[in-house]
């Protein structure tokens, strides 16, 4: 193999490790995994959103619940102020009784608020049920996305190890100074490093060489440069 045909070769095993690279970062199931791994992020969002609401629906109803205590607790005070007999005047056992009737009103409509608190914990709990089952059916979801990524792209990553490989072999034939070269156009055009004189073509920028610079390079040795594009030109390859 001479130095031109390894560079031809150098050139298109970098170009099959480029391809199978981008094959392996645009497989569906990566990007089924990204998009699920956002949506399990907004998903989460609104998990703490509705925890937070339920936490907050509870707190209020258990302190509903305190007040409806505190009350009942008036009222049982108050009524056995009247059946123990103790109070015998008629204006106060009056007072008693309307106080009585009054914190029995205010009891009802605490009662009122607090199954209203009720349901609006309900609600919340019953949301962060839905969330949690949202969370723990994408999560099994990405577990299987990710178990078929790892078969598919373990095969991929195995391919692009195994063309590696061959460039590494590849590239050991050409000297240091020309490796140096190859990269550094390979850095600067796209991937690009080599182009063949066809004619008085190139076929890297496929841009027509001056008939006097073609002939030129013809005579000349086996590697040259275009004069268009200053890429590497190979204008004879090995037999």
């Amino acid at each position: 193999m001479t130095e031109g045909d390894a560079l031809i070769a150098l050139m298109e095993q970098d170009l099959a490790i480029a391809r199978a690279t981008k094959a392996l970062d645009e497989l569906p199931e990566k990007k089924a995994i990204l998009q699920l791994r956002q949506r399990l992020k907004e998903i989460e969002g609104v998990s703490e959103k509705a925890e937070a609401y339920l936490r907050k629906a509870n707190a209020m109803v258990a302190r509903a619940a305190d007040e409806v205590a505190s009350v009942q607790a008036k009222i049982d005070a108050e009524q056995a102020k009247v059946l123990s007999g103790s109070v015998t005047d008629s204006k106060e056992l009056q007072h008693l009784t309307r106080e009585i009737d009054a914190l029995v009103r205010r009891k009802d409509t605490l009662e009122r608020e607090e199954l209203g608190l009720m349901e609006k914990a309900e609600t919340g709990e019953a949301q962060v049920s839905r969330v949690h089952a949202a969370l723990t059916e994408g999560g099994a979801k990405e577990a299987s996305l990710i178990e078929a990524y790892k078969i598919r792209g373990g095969e991929m990553q195995t391919e692009i190890a195994r063309l590696k490989a061959g460039r590494e072999a590849i590239a050991a034939k050409l000297p240091a100074a020309l490796l140096a070269r190859y990269e550094a156009i390979r850095a600067s055009k796209h991937g690009i490093a080599v182009g063949e004189l066809k004619g008085s073509l190139c076929t890297a920028c496929r841009t027509a060489i001056p008939s006097g610079e073609a002939q030129s390079l013809a005579a000349g040795p086996e590697i040259g440069e275009c004069p268009n594009c200053k890429r590497i030109m190979i204008v004879r390859k090995g037999a």
